[in-house]
């Protein structure tokens, strides 16, 4: 994003971005960019998907990788007002995917946890991880299993920004795509979350850790059935391109419903519910945003609602919806399920009795501060959580001028496109919304449905 001297940021390609343009061609990582229609009536965002194709070709740790729901994609999605910025985001996302099922074997160590101790290796347990609970485990369609830490797993090496020395993680925590070579790397899926690519390594760092805070309380949300307070939006006090964001994605037909899902950790997050009260198929929608500004995690909450109802159409457009198996991995299979009207009583807790109402102003956002990094990991670090990050940047990130970083923060809740395994057992499920305020329920009284984020 650029600023000229007003201070307003300009939505146009910056050259740093620019750069990443050279990614596209036959032979490159992106092998082509495509458009993805936009329908009648829909916010009018440019909406650009970048492809990989089969990236087993070019890395050998993947051989037998598939492009199905359980092993996912590595496609890149970008949705901004001007078509270019969309595609060209399209392609750094392309690239943050491929660089999280990019490793090499010379910098992963095989070791159980009392060795690492004889070594005196600082290490992060798997135990720190969320885990899922005993009921989950005893589940036939649960995959995962308990750690034992006298089997050895893989790890790498990481960097704690909250003790401020380098640690080893286990390798699962950060790739994607790893095939497990022992039963105790199976108390955890890899997951996307966390991952970001900048020409900025700091910037890099901050974008993949505001996305684990935004993972963190859409799970909370949804699992605790939290009654969100009501977001009020001035459109007179947004900045210029955050009102043109507001308004291209506020269509006639569509009514979003704002949220504070902000959480103890005190990071703004925008909660939102698009609904379309004449459509059958695509009648609600939800996603969230986090980021320092609160102003740019409105404007960015319209663009992540633009392309996923892209992608819901597309979805329901191949045929009948159904609820995906418990034991299945499907990204965006329980969204398409929870988006048919007559599922509309599960967003009961977000549409319907009193709540509080809060302007948008009165988030805690990290802008102000001299350093929106640091304090975001001192906020983190607050409620008892460690911040780590891996560096992941490829060959293919450093031609283009861009770091490639996957940030973790082992007590955070994951977001799980999988029923079956929601990590239930994990301690924040439960202490995480006594401390903001709400109602904590236990185990058999969260929330049953699937997840309908995407």
């Amino acid at each position: 994003m650029r600023y000229p001297t007003g201070g307003e940021p300009v939505d146009v390609s910056t050259p740093e971005l620019q750069q990443i343009a050279s990614l596209v061609s036959p032979y490159g990582l992106v092998s082509r960019t495509t458009a993805l229609p936009v329908a009648d009536g829909d916010p009018e965002f440019a909406v650009r998907v970048s492809s990989i194709g089969d990236p087993s070709k070019v890395l050998h740790s993947l051989n037998g990788w598939r492009n199905d729901g359980d092993m996912g994609n590595v496609h890149g999605v970008g949705t901004a007002l001007a078509a270019e910025r969309a595609k060209l985001v399209s392609v750094a996302e392309a690239l943050e995917r491929y660089s999280t099922c990019s490793w090499h074997d010379d910098d992963i160590s095989v070791a159980a946890e009392d060795e690492l101790v004889d070594r005196g290796e600082e290490f992060v347990s798997p135990r720190r991880w969320p885990q899922c609970s005993e009921r989950e485990l005893a589940r036939a369609d649960c995959g995962l299993v308990p750690y034992d830490p006298a089997v050895p797993i893989r790890w790498v090496r990481a960097w704690s920004l909250t003790r401020r020395r380098p640690v080893l993680v286990p390798a699962i925590t950060v790739y994607l795509h790893m095939a497990p070579q022992s039963p105790s790397e199976l108390f955890t899926r890899g997951i996307t979350t966390g991952a970001a690519v900048h020409s900025d390594v700091r910037s890099a760092v901050l974008g993949g850790l505001l996305e684990v805070v935004e993972r963190d309380a859409l799970s909370l949300a949804w699992l605790q059935r939290l009654r969100l307070p009501r977001l009020d939006v001035d459109p007179e006090l947004l900045r210029p391109l955050v009102r043109a964001y507001h308004e291209t994605g506020t269509a006639r037909h569509l009514e979003v419903r704002l949220f504070d899902a902000t959480t103890d950790f005190g990071i703004p997050v925008v909660y939102a519910v698009q609904l379309s009260p004449h459509e059958d198929q695509v009648a609600q929608i939800v996603c969230a945003t986090c980021d320092a500004d609160p102003q740019q995690a409105v404007a960015k909450i319209y663009r992540e609602l633009a392309s996923l109802r892209v992608a819901l159409r597309q979805r329901v457009g191949d045929g009948q919806v159904r609820r995906p198996d418990d034991g299945t991995v499907s990204v965006t299979g329980s969204a398409a399920y929870n988006a048919s009207a007559e599922r509309r009583h599960v967003f009961s807790h977000l549409l319907e009795g009193e709540r509080d109402l809060r302007r948008l102003e009165e988030l805690p956002g990290l802008s102000a501060e001299a350093d929106p990094l640091a304090a975001a990991v001192s906020r983190v670090a607050a409620r008892g959580a460690e911040v780590l990050v891996a560096d992941i940047t490829t060959d293919e990130a450093r031609q283009v001028g861009m770091h490639a970083v996957k940030v973790l923060v082992p007590e955070a809740m994951p977001l799980s496109f999988m029923h079956s395994e929601r990590y239930l057992g994990t301690p924040r499920l439960y202490a995480a919304p006594t401390a903001m305020g709400y109602e904590s329920h236990g185990e058999e009284s969260l929330n049953p449905e699937p997840q309908p984020s995407a």
